[in-house]
């Protein structure tokens, strides 16, 4: 009997679990998210004036309208305006070129020139004695708004000349004293276009001439490394695209120093190729083999972008010279290669050229040249490592009888001065046919602009001829000038304010790569990154591919938008896509529809994004207060102060000023006029009130002013003016104190700012300093995201890892879009209002409800991307729910409450750190620095005895490893990031955690906060079952599952129009060769002694 109920005891135990006793009643949380959410709704409604400013616009109804935008006809207008700008550029190079060519052909060559100059480095030093130092003298300087404050000379250039370059060489000064004609041109452009920035001519000779002159600064550079002809912009219109296979001999004769000279110089020509350009790197010995594996492909080149070029780049490090050199293998495989890739369609379809790396062949190797090359359609370029010239003659045979160049590189030193020779003989077709190559470059950061968003420059080119009669079959290139064109000249033309909504504008280059473009960061931190302008729009406008995860990049991804506006078609299409704001935080997904267009005569398409639903429409007024001509309409600016009084300037200053009276601010970036300096975008508010009061004045407004967007802002603030008085009235009479609202505020599609203070707090408070930036600020685009007559609640989020400071005030932001409507057309979002709170009141609202206040139940409050808004313990506020409550959130996505998004950050930043060990360890061991330094002196006698030079040895240093610290590198990399985006459909929602918890189910119950973007949840406190690790919120390292597949996807791109690879007549008879100072061996052993006396 006692083992039957034994046995029945037994079984009980394996098979009895808790009981699914729900102790969260649905009908009671309903209860309290419905109670909390009006009772917050009728708040915001008092507080942010929502509907006093509805009435406002009504009664302005008369003379206002609501237009549809037609997407198609606003892209064509907006690209009509800038190919416009764009050509005056192109004029102002035109008017440099005609300028350079005729100076240089009156001016005759002097081989005993003498001539002094302007040095940007030198000007305005002195040296002990207080003299100016030759070169230099004295160069007036004054800063200028216009380029960012930098001091400048508007009517003088200056010449500045790298290290490698001898500043006082006769032909440099030849092209320096005839390129002294420039500087009219140079300040007859700038009268011409006040728009202009820097104006540039780069010689081949190495100098760079730039206006308006400048002190040239170094900085930390110990060297003036800058180079012009390494430039894009003067590589790019002194060739056409090219494709090149680098052939590098790694055979034993090339151990050592000679392999290391060979690595830098391969390095440095890849650095001179482009993203038009296609290239591969080989190596051969009695083999020949790709330096990187997974370009290792049968009729592979890669595009030269940023990304390629390093990686083979980084591929040279892993070069080990050994075996012999079957140098017509070598050629054989190089020669193959260019022909198998000339049979595909994405090649440069232009110049085609072998680059040889040597130290020396035994035999020309015509046979192969004769199979591969007869009609010399690839040209051979060689350069021979060292001193040594006993295989030179075959190296020279090589380049000289196929429309190339040689070079002899003795030592590292030679190499930046050398490499640039090839750039020169594949300009000679175009020089000879007198072609003119208009290049634009990519985007790019200028170094000497004070912020981010005057910083991105693209630069418009031309080559330079030399147009001499006793010249033109050599077909010599003088140089390429260039004007810079800064990517906020683009932008003034396609105001966002003008496109609905969230919309914007972006452009993208012929290869398809981001000109401009809303999530394009070029910087991490204060670091520029080093491929920022090789960022694919596939990279940035990310299609919600399927509801879950975007997949990676691949060769079939849905591009066709990209592809149609490479291949400059005009159209549109929608597509529903996945952004996330600029800080990483959070995602938005939007139904896009994109207009797009290509602009003529440059490589750029450029399209504009209307966003659903509230994109497509515009508010208008027929009242203007300056006409398309800038006249100002006196009357309308003046308003009621003319009334009784006579119209005068003070009058008149007053009226202005009392526009802008009170807490009021303007958008800070936002190009009203033209802000030159970051002083004037503070005084922004400032600066705009002279400019309209000396418009009257003058009767004319500046020219530099955008009529649309001023007359835009003078609407919203005539519209709004009563707004402020109404917070004022409404914090009085409904105890705004009690309710912890801290400000009001709105903000407007005119970029136009205004906030009212309670009294009863700090009133030191400025809004605008938080967020002056309107409908870019999270507060604007999120409400207009979640739409009409609903409420956006926010807090500071904590996705640093960082808890609030207890007893902190954190201010909870509330906000909702005003829209208008006219006639049935519509509605259009004309601002957003709202106000903030203290975090304090917020909560005891939460509280309030018996379901939150049950010391059983915990609740939450949760917005639309799974930050917490509320939680009992406040060090949670503002972090992603995961952090916390990592098995909750988990259950959430499995329910499909949020939906769980991973993108993919193509623009990331990995960190490496690299530790180096101490090389004192070695020194206690007698046997090994006996050896090491026997070994060591023999092998500096060597190859000092075979590798002399002047350069290395008085720049030579010591390395001590024993003070290195480890140092924290940072790489390009892809990053994945996990986002959470609630799905109201899915609500209200009750359920139970039962995995991994303490042998009970956690009750939970979520449900929606009416007209808003949380949800409240409450859950049973008594039951625990997260576990101990919490949700990583930074991003990883994301790798795809074949990276290198990745890497060999050749994206759809349209090479340039023209191209240059031969023409009838070329004079290739100028082949280079070879000149150094062999010196005695009494002079090597002294120099030698010399040496290593410095190292003692």
């Amino acid at each position: 009997m006692m083992a039957k109920i034994w046995l029945v005891l037994v079984s009980f135990m394996f098979i009895w679990k808790p009981q699914t006793q729900a102790t969260i009643d649905p009908q009671s949380v309903a209860e309290a998210a419905s109670d909390f959410g009006n009772n917050m709704y009728d708040l915001s409604i008092k507080f942010s004036g929502r509907d006093f400013l509805k009435q406002q616009f009504d009664m302005s109804s008369d003379t206002l309208n609501v237009k549809e935008i037609n997407g198609t006809q606003m892209v064509l207008d907006i690209a009509e305006k800038v190919e416009r700008m764009l050509d005056n550029k192109v004029k102002a190079v035109e008017k440099l070129v005609d300028a350079a060519e005729r100076a240089n052909f009156d001016q005759e060559y002097n081989d005993s020139l003498e001539y002094e100059y302007f040095n940007a480095l030198l000007i305005n030093d002195k040296d002990n004695n207080g003299d100016y130092l030759p070169l230099g003298g004295e160069f007036i300087l004054t800063p200028d708004d216009h380029f960012n404050g930098i001091e400048v000379n508007l009517t003088h250039s200056t010449v500045q000349v790298p290290t490698n370059v001898y500043n006082m060489g006769t032909e440099v000064l030849n092209h320096i004293k005839f390129t002294d004609e420039l500087d009219s041109t140079f300040e007859a452009n700038y009268l011409a276009d006040p728009t202009l920035t820097w104006q540039y001519f780069g010689s081949k000779t190495g100098f760079f001439r730039n206006f308006p002159g400048i002190k040239w600064d170094l900085g930390e550079a110990d060297f003036d490394e800058y180079d012009c002809r390494k430039r894009p912009w003067y590589i790019s219109a002194a060739t056409s695209p090219k494709d090149i296979v680098i052939l590098i001999d790694k055979s034993g004769s090339m151990l050592g120093i000679l392999l290391e000279i060979a690595k830098h110089t391969a390095r440095t020509i890849i650095d001179t190729l482009g993203d038009d350009d296609f290239f591969n790197v080989l190596a051969f010995n009695d083999t020949t083999s790709y330096t990187e594996p997974c370009f290792e492909n049968e009729g592979m080149l890669v595009q030269a972008n940023a990304d390629n070029r390093k990686i083979l780049k980084d591929s040279l490090d892993n070069l080990k010279a050994g075996g012999l050199a079957e140098f017509g293998n070598g050629l054989k495989d190089a020669f193959e290669l260019l022909d198998k890739y000339k049979e595909t369609t994405i090649e440069s379809e232009c110049n085609q050229a072998i680059i040889v790396i040597t130290d020396g062949a035994s035999k020309r190797h015509e046979e192969i040249f004769e199979q591969y090359n007869e009609d010399e359609r690839v040209r051979v370029f060689t350069y021979l490592m060292g001193r040594e010239v006993g295989g030179a003659e075959a190296i020279k045979w090589m380049a000289c009888n196929n429309r190339g160049y040689y070079t002899q590189i003795a030592t590292i030193a030679d190499v930046d001065e050398n490499v640039s020779k090839y750039i020169h003989v594949l300009s000679r077709p175009m020089v000879i046919q007198q072609i003119y190559n208009t290049i634009w470059t990519n985007v790019y950061m200028d170094d000497a602009a004070s912020d981010e968003g005057l910083a991105l420059m693209t630069t418009v080119a031309q080559p330079v001829f030399d147009k001499k009669n006793d010249t033109a079959e050599k077909g010599i290139l003088l140089g390429v000038v260039g004007v810079d064109v800064p990517i906020l000249e683009i932008l003034k033309l396609t105001p966002v304010y003008k496109l609905g909504a969230r919309g914007y504008p972006f452009a993208i280059t012929n290869n398809g790569y981001i000109l401009f473009h809303p999530d394009l960061r070029p910087k991490w931190g204060d670091e520029i990154k080093p491929n920022y302008n090789s960022v694919d729009l596939a990279e940035v406008e990310l299609s919600d591919a399927n509801d879950t995860v975007l997949q990676e990049y691949v060769a079939d991804y849905n591009m066709e938008m990209r592809n149609a506006m490479i291949n400059t078609l005009t159209g549109e299409t929608k597509i529903e896509s996945v952004m996330h704001t600029s800080n990483l935080t959070r995602i938005s997904v939007r139904n896009n529809s994109y207009f797009y267009t290509f602009l003529d005569e440059t490589p750029f398409s450029f399209a504009i994004v209307l966003v659903e639903p509230f994109g497509f429409y515009i508010l208008e007024s027929t009242e203007k207060y300056f006409d398309d001509n800038h006249i100002p309409d006196t009357d309308k600016l003046y308003s009621e102060f003319d009334v009784g009084r006579e119209n005068n300037a003070s009058v008149l200053r007053e009226a202005i000023d009392w526009r802008f009276n009170g807490n009021v601010t303007i958008a800070r970036y936002w190009p009203y006029c033209s802000w030159s300096t970051e002083e004037n975008k503070y005084l922004r508010k400032v600066a705009l009130v002279e400019r309209l009061y000396f418009s009257v004045l003058e009767t004319e407004l500046d020219p530099d002013c955008d009529v649309d967007m001023i007359n835009h802002l003078l609407l919203d603030l005539t519209i709004t003016e009563e707004v402020q008085n109404h917070w004022e009235t409404k914090y009085a009479e409904e105890d705004a104190t009690g309710n912890g609202i801290l400000t009001s505020f709105l903000g407007m599609r005119s970029g136009l700012s205004r906030w009212y203070n309670n009294p009863d707090f700090d009133s030191a408070y400025s809004f605008s300093e938080e967020y002056s930036e309107t409908i870019e600020e999270d507060y604007y685009w999120r409400a207009v995201e979640l739409g009409n007559d609903s409420i956006l609640y926010s807090v500071p989020l904590m996705t640093d890892g960082s808890t609030p400071e207890i007893n902190s005030t954190i201010k909870v932001t509330a906000s909702t879009i005003v829209t208008f409507t006219k006639d049935g057309v519509g509605p259009t979002v004309v601002g957003t209002v709202g106000f903030q709170m203290l975090w304090d009141e917020l909560a005891s609202k939460v509280m309030q409800s018996q379901t939150c206040s049950n010391e059983n139940i915990d609740c939450l409050l949760l917005d639309e991307n799974g930050y917490i808004l509320f939680s009992e313990d406040e060090t949670q506020v503002g972090s992603p729910l995961g952090k916390p409550y990592l098995r909750l959130m988990t259950e959430l996505v499995n329910v499909s409450v949020y939906q769980k998004y991973q993108l993919i950050d193509y623009q990331g930043m990995c960190s490496e750190t690299e530790v180096f060990s101490s090389a004192g360890s070695t020194i206690f061991d007698p046997f090994f620095s006996i050896t090491a330094m026997v070994s060591w002196w023999f092998h500096q006698f060597v190859m000092f005895l075979v590798q002399f030079s002047v350069y290395d040895w008085w720049y030579s240093s010591t390395v001590h490893a024993e003070y290195l610290q480890p140092q924290i590198f940072l790489f390009p990399c892809d990053q994945s990031r996990d986002y959470f985006k609630l799905k109201p459909e899915s609500l209200p929602f009750t359920g139970f955690i039962e995995e991994a918890c303490d042998s009970c189910k956690l009750n939970y119950s979520i449900h929606e906060v009416p007209k808003s973007n949380l949800v409240l949840v409450a859950m049973d406190n008594d039951c625990n079952c997260d576990p101990i690790e919490q949700l990583d919120i930074t991003p990883t390292d994301y790798n795809s599952t074949d990276e290198c597949q990745r890497l060999k996807v050749q994206r759809h791109r349209r090479r340039p129009p023209q191209c240059f690879n031969s023409v009838m007549g070329e004079d290739s008879s100028d082949c280079g060769g070879a000149s150094f100072i062999k010196p005695s061996l009494l002079l090597l052993l002294a120099c030698f002694c010399l040496q290593h006396l410095r190292m003692l």
